[in-house]
């Protein structure tokens, strides 16, 4: 299999899309995403407008806006998918419209620099025998001269990312390493994002040493891939745009049944089972929560009749309630400021291997048996708190006291 950076992205982000994609070569039933139809729009009618531009015709924004929307109609289906049901297919083609208005205002007139290709393909190697090899597409390959060149890549994404995710960014630095590869004259390759949406544009350069770790880290990704026996499905947020949800295990039931008619809903036997373990599970909720509370009055009043009778234990039918009641040194928790000082006088002494981390209750144990010199540093942040628990014995279980 020839790979490429989406597929492998694929794969990490669920395996069994990854399978039912490349492996099982599944026909999705939803085509794509409005989000994705969108995106789409907008990157071929920008490769017209460098074609044009590559052959020295100029247009004007109001044609490519034109070309935009004849794209658009004749591409639309009702097979795509609207997850935010709130918005509708209009809102959707704006927005597209939107970001080609606010990139053409920014850019005309498309001369920066000599366009090497668009939509170019490329093959990257990722080891020397040749074995690992990737292929991918620029969306628009410049060289400015003097051995400069520009990677450009278009983002229809709502949000636009922290440039310290971009850094972490694969693709197109992995677009960079062929470029170097395949032009002897390369020195320096800029990785350009464009990011529709708010119209701004990121630049970043990579080092030799990070194209040369990320080569291992892609031969570990596929070697990972082509080891892999099981293709279990990741859920994540990414699923609400998944075009398989109607054969995921994960999904499926929820496809069939979301657009039913609430009667025919109902019937459906797997919403059925639901909706009885749900209504046995609240029940049970509110039974423990009863018996829990009830439990906590018995109690206090076991504990005041012991402490009233000066007695440890008390006598039942079947079982015996014994009173156990200390006071226990009681530390600052996870979110006190306090809880770093305990922390390094730990550390300091030696002790934080033992703990681990600041674990308050085994603190509280074993306080008793730290050296004079750690209790004393210890004591300003200690508060004691009188604990009181009842257990219980049957009786005849063990000698009684």
């Amino acid at each position: 299999m020839i790979y490429s950076h989406s597929r492998l992205s694929s794969f990490e982000q669920c395996p069994l899309k990854f399978k039912y994609r490349y492996l099982d070569k599944i026909e999705p039933k939803v085509q794509q995403s409005v989000e994705a139809f969108m995106g789409s729009m907008v990157h071929n009618t920008l490769e017209k407008l460098y074609k044009d531009v590559k052959f020295k015709k100029e247009n004007s924004v109001e044609e490519v806006i034109e070309y935009y929307n004849k794209l658009w109609k004749e591409g639309w289906s009702d097979s795509i998918r609207i997850v935010r049901k709130e918005y509708k297919e209009e809102n959707f083609r704006k927005m597209g419209e939107q970001y080609l208005r606010d990139y053409y205002k920014r850019y005309y007139p498309f001369t920066d620099g000599k366009i090497i290709g668009i939509e170019k393909k490329i093959m990257i190697s990722l080891d020397k025998k040749g074995g690992y090899q990737l292929q991918g597409f620029i969306d628009r390959l410049m060289s400015t001269g003097d051995g400069e060149y520009e990677i450009h890549d278009y983002k229809t994404n709502i949000e636009v990312p922290q440039v310290e995710y971009l850094k972490k960014d694969r693709q197109l630095a992995l677009y960079a390493i062929a470029i170097i590869e395949k032009y002897q004259d390369a020195k320096n390759v800029k990785l350009i994002w464009h990011f529709l949406s708010g119209n701004k544009e990121i630049v970043i350069e990579k080092t030799d040493e990070e194209l040369e770790k990320l080569r291992k880290d892609m031969i570990e990704l596929i070697d990972k891939v082509e080891s892999e026996k099981e293709f279990k499905q990741k859920v994540s947020a990414l699923c609400n745009w998944c075009e398989f949800r109607d054969i995921c295990p994960e999904w499926k039931h929820m496809v069939k049944t979301e657009n039913l008619e609430p009667n025919k809903f109902l019937e459906d036997s797997g919403v059925e089972l639901v909706n009885k373990y749900a209504k046995l599970n609240d029940e049970k909720k509110e039974i423990v929560e009863k018996i829990d509370k009830e439990l906590e009055q018995i109690k206090e009043a076991i504990v005041k009749f012991c402490e009233r009778e000066k007695v440890n234990s008390l006598n039942g039918s079947d079982y015996i309630a014994r009173l156990w009641a200390k006071y226990v040194a009681k530390f600052p928790g996870k979110n006190d400021e306090k809880r770093k000082i305990i922390n390094n006088i730990l550390k300091d002494n030696n002790l934080w291997d033992e703990l681990s981390e600041l674990d308050a209750f085994k603190l509280s144990r074993i306080y008793d048996t730290l050296p004079p010199e750690v209790i004393k540093k210890l004591d300003e942040f200690k508060k004691m708190e009188m604990i009181e628990r009842v257990y219980l014995r049957k009786k005849n279980s063990w000698q009684t006291p």
